[in-house]
């Protein structure tokens, strides 16, 4: 039997099954718009009245959930941001009030909003309505032009993934300010934060680090934000925050820090191959100015986890050129790196 007669008899069954009252033709109909390429389902819905629109988005987001995912309705988010004019400030407002709406169209709308250059103020009242979507509000606070002083008071009032978006964007904009910020948070938090402020923190500290690099920067990295980093690794009971420590401290590329992470036993073989994959670039560095293995004994066990070919490389460079020993061990780690080594991750150049 043809799969798509299977189809039709199939639907036909869950119509029987629940009172006749299924769809069976929208059904067809919806599977054949999904069937067609993006640029033809944007043009089609190009040609429909916005209120058509959003009433087919708002079906399909809630009855179809598992037709492709959020991301098979971009041609259908696309081509309603494209009739933003056709919505005064006021009325996109209440439609992403309205309750009937799920966080994928809410998404298009605060895109519109803030594509027809309305006052970012009307977004930010919804960051105090509980019924708004995180996720919605977490768009808001992505797209919304807001100053530094506003993603300050962003940061300081709001939990969750809001909160964590502004600091991001604050780092951006103004990394003085979002340092200050964390500063502020830290000194007056008497140990009470909650952990997506935990993990807000861990975030702009590597994203401020990754940018600055002057001499009085890394002396400060180093007397106040890795201890920081450890402090909140170590103490916080939350696997996520723990986490997210983690990568903040790979993120910043210490080879200090980096061995502290290969050799600390609490840390998982996971995230280790995580910081590993990061700091490729770093334990090169490493080995070319080593003079023995001492040097680079967090090298060494760092491929013992997780071997790279390109540092399996680098250490046969040093061996030839007698910057290190042509020992056993040194031989036997460059042979299994070469036989069991994967090459460094792109991603992070």
């Amino acid at each position: 039997m043809k799969l798509k007669k299977k189809i039709v008899i199939a639907a036909l069954i869950a119509a029987v099954a629940g009172g006749g009252s299924f769809p069976l033709g929208r059904y067809i109909s919806d599977r054949s718009l999904f069937s067609r390429s993006e640029d033809e389902i944007y043009a089609k819905m190009c040609q429909i009245s916005p209120e058509k629109l959003i009433e087919k988005i708002n079906r399909f987001e809630k009855k179809l959930p598992d037709l492709q995912g959020q991301n098979s309705l971009m041609p259908f988010y696309t081509a309603l941001i494209d009739k933003a004019d056709c919505f005064s400030g006021e009325q996109l407002i209440e439609l992403i009030r309205d309750k009937d709406t799920l966080a994928g169209i809410d998404s298009a709308f605060v895109q519109m909003y803030v594509s027809d250059g309305y006052s970012p103020s009307g977004l930010r009242a919804l960051l105090d309505d509980p019924e708004i979507a995180e996720e919605t509000k977490v768009h808001i606070v992505s797209k919304c032009n807001f100053s530094s002083d506003e993603l300050c008071d962003i940061f300081r009032r709001y939990d969750c993934s809001t909160a964590t978006i502004a600091l991001q964007k604050l780092t951006t904009a103004d990394s003085e300010q979002a340092m200050k910020l964390v500063d502020e948070l830290i000194q007056n938090s008497q140990g009470d934060l909650s952990d997506e402020k935990y993990k807000s923190v861990c975030l702009g500290i590597a994203q401020y680090y990754e940018e600055h690099q002057t001499p009085e920067d890394i002396e400060t990295l180093h007397a106040v934000y890795i201890p920081l980093l450890k402090q909140i690794y170590d103490t916080s009971g939350s696997e996520r925050v723990k986490d997210q420590a983690v990568y903040a401290m790979a993120r910043i590329c210490d080879y200090e820090l980096f061995t502290w992470l290969i050799e600390n036993q609490k840390i998982d073989r996971i995230l280790k191959v995580t910081v590993i994959e990061r700091n490729t670039a770093l334990m090169k560095q490493q080995i070319e100015k080593a003079k023995s293995t001492d040097d680079i004994r967090a090298v060494i066990e760092a491929m013992q986890i997780h071997p790279i070919l390109e540092i399996g490389d680098a250490l046969q460079s040093a061996v030839d050129r007698g910057d290190l020993p042509a020992t056993d061990e040194m031989r036997s780690l460059i042979e299994d790196i070469r036989n069991s080594g994967i090459h460094a991750s792109d991603k992070y150049e």
